[in-house]
């Protein structure tokens, strides 16, 4: 499989916790980015009626939580098209989805996993390739879980028998049928998975934040743990695409590492990033302490290429607070809505980068 971007999926905690209320979002008129850039193309994902929030995308294929039903499900479109469609629409509750882009042969094929809570309110991962239509479960437990991530064969989540930890982290091959554990943390946070090359060997790599705030990772299935990065601020929500390591540091500071050189570099004042090849998104949203998530109201998404330019690209919309980013080649989405992210107020656009 290949995967056009690396996951992490920075959010704070699962969509069920948002006051649902049925509303329409308006639309929002779009302010340039900075000079320094040319102006991206906005568009918008979705705007349906009941709220969309949590996207992720993988090449030309977008996922979100989607509550058009008056129930959370699994929604998603390729932005090839103008339509979009039901990925999970069961009656239970579905959150946190994660997209990769798969090439099988000749074509790409698209696989989704994302929590369901069918079986019970802890919730279970299942997952679909939205290709070929196929279903499947990855885990399936009275454990509670949270924040499935995927790329190629590998899905990596966290889960425990008590909210409040201690929490596990595992992995599933899904080519072997096979689960592992990871590792475990007192920090419940997103993780990221993705493809590396170390040497001459190609590796997978997860990372996460261990116990003491820290960013750690560990080659799949079986490679030592080892640190990312280890300070006195709290450290969590990292995200990974090849040798470069992303995550959000107490104090608002998003920083980055290359495990390939061992460099590690500040990169801009934010909240929530991910990374795509050389492409670091985040958003204004709010400082963090010690996992504590803030949303200040009218937050922009930015966007700037760590390997070439000094340049940040700065998206806002009017009146719209903008949060949670994921990016894929030169696509960035979000969620727009108020700070308060009440759900039936949050929408989904996207813009292409030039």
């Amino acid at each position: 499989m290949t995967r056009a971007r690396t996951p992490s999926r920075c959010r704070a905690s699962t969509l069920l916790a948002i006051c649902v209320v049925l509303a329409v979002a308006g639309a929002a008129a779009l302010l340039a980015p900075s000079a320094a850039q040319a102006a991206p193309t906005i568009f918008r994902v979705c705007i349906e009626m009941g709220g969309q929030a949590g996207p992720d995308i993988a090449g030309n294929m977008v996922v979100w939580t989607d509550n058009r039903n008056g129930n959370l499900d699994i929604y998603g479109r390729n932005l090839n098209s103008r339509n979009d469609f039901a990925v999970c629409p069961n009656r239970s509750q579905q959150d946190n989805p994660s997209v990769a882009a798969t090439v099988v042969g000749t074509r790409t094929e698209y696989v989704a996993v994302w929590i369901d809570k069918r079986n019970h309110d802890g919730g279970d991962i299942y997952g679909r390739n939205i290709t070929t239509k196929h279903n499947f479960v990855v885990s399936r437990s009275g454990a509670l879980k949270w924040f499935p991530e995927i790329v190629d064969q590998w899905v990596v989540w966290i889960e425990a028998a008590d909210a409040a930890g201690p929490y596990t982290i595992k992995a599933k091959d899904l080519a072997a049928a096979k689960t592992y554990k990871i590792a475990t943390s007192n920090v419940l946070s997103s993780l990221g998975v993705g493809r590396r090359t170390v040497g001459t060997k190609m590796v997978y790599t997860a990372v996460y934040t261990s116990s003491n705030g820290d960013i750690s990772g560990r080659n799949l299935p079986a490679g030592a743990p080892f640190r990312v990065s280890h300070t006195s601020e709290f450290e969590w929500s990292p995200d990974i695409s090849a040798n470069r390591v992303v995550w959000w540091e107490a104090g608002g500071r998003v920083m980055l590492k290359d495990l390939k050189t061992g460099k590690r570099t500040y990169v801009a004042q934010g909240s929530r990033p991910r990374i795509d090849g050389e492409l670091v998104t985040w958003d204004g949203g709010g400082k963090g302490g010690s996992f504590a998530i803030t949303y200040n109201a009218g937050a922009a998404i930015y966007v700037r290429n760590i390997a070439h330019s000094t340049n940040t690209v700065k998206i806002t919309q009017k009146d719209v607070t903008c949060l949670f980013p994921a990016i894929s080649r030169h696509t960035v989405i979000w969620e727009s809505g108020p700070a308060k992210r009440v759900f039936s107020h949050i929408h989904i656009y996207g813009a292409r980068l030039n």
